[in-house]
């Protein structure tokens, strides 16, 4: 028993490193959220999960339900209490987030059906607790009409957050193509697999002059890309999960979940289009210097 006990922990410490298939989940763009409260709370639960067998899909169901649970709490957002408690929840769906994936691969369990079953779940907890907000208001109709508008600016701007995570990953293990992802929800994953190809998951011609170049140099310019996108990556975590769970807190706190809707709508969109510029103008400069150290190559007289 001790044996098994041993390599269970075994597992669950590889695991717990946040890797994502053969892509590692570098700290140095993981939101501080990630870092100190929900990966570690769920790398602390792992050991006894895999020694329980519990399938990785049954933790993203109780993940679910515990989103769901906080949405029937923000249904009385007006009473502090209620609030809290529906941010309470949601970070523990955060948490069964984190170990769904973590026991997936310490246990062999990896598969599209489960990032399908995940990303839905995700969606499933947004779109409760955004209608649980707006159906408070009497009328509805306005916060509806508010929290939808929000919704898509949520979905393009989430699609856009986890492209360029998927990108830095990618590059960081010297994969210079990106991948087809395996589908397994039909068009609704082909339209979001789709979305994030558009929004920055994608090869460009730094990738193929990363492919091209040799182990130093190649080594030279992923790390003056490193240093150029790892600000801008780390500023985007306020596109992420753990950020909206934070504003809506904050916005019924403060009086109204309107004020965290136009925080979606303006703030993040104006966020979002700020870095994906910048991150553009990155990889040109990059790529503008590596065109002038061939030009200084060149022999006298090359055209």
């Amino acid at each position: 028993m001790a044996g098994i006990n041993t390599a269970g922990e075994a597992r669950a410490r590889e695991a717990g490193r946040d890797t994502d298939g053969p892509w590692a989940r570098d700290p140095a763009i993981e939101p501080w959220s990630n870092r100190a409260l929900i990966h570690p709370a769920a790398r602390a639960l792992l050991p006894a999960a895999i020694r329980l067998g519990i399938p990785p899909n049954l933790v993203t169901a109780c993940g679910l339900l515990l989103g769901l649970a906080a949405a029937l709490a923000y249904a009385r957002w007006q009473a502090p209490l209620m609030a809290l408690a529906g941010f309470a929840l949601m970070l523990g769906w955060h948490v069964a987030d984190g170990l769904d994936g973590m026991l997936a691969r310490a246990t062999g369990r990896a598969s599209a059906t489960g990032r399908l079953l995940d990303g839905l779940a995700d969606y499933l907890v947004f779109i409760a607790v955004y209608a649980a907000l707006a159906f408070s208001f009497e009328p509805a109709g306005p916060a509806v009409a508010l929290a939808c508008a929000a919704g898509a600016g949520h979905a393009v701007q989430a699609a856009f957050y986890e492209a360029q995570r998927a990108t830095w990953a990618r590059r960081a293990a010297g994969q210079f193509t990106a991948p087809r992802r395996t589908q397994a929800g039909g068009l609704p994953e082909a339209f979001y697999n789709r979305a994030e190809q558009l929004l920055g998951n994608r090869s460009t011609a730094l990738d193929t002059e990363l492919a091209r170049a040799g182990p130093a140099e190649r080594a030279r310019l992923l790390a003056a890309w490193q240093q150029a996108a790892r600000p801008h990556l780390r500023q985007l975590g306020l596109l992420s999960a753990n950020g909206r769970t934070a504003a809506i807190a904050i916005a019924c706190l403060l009086g109204s979940p309107t004020w965290f809707w136009l925080w979606e709508i303006v703030a993040l969109s104006a966020l979002m289009a700020a870095k994906w510029a910048a991150l553009l103008k990155a990889e040109s400069r990059l790529l503008a210097g590596v065109r002038e150290d061939d030009r200084a190559h060149q022999p006298e007289g090359a055209p």
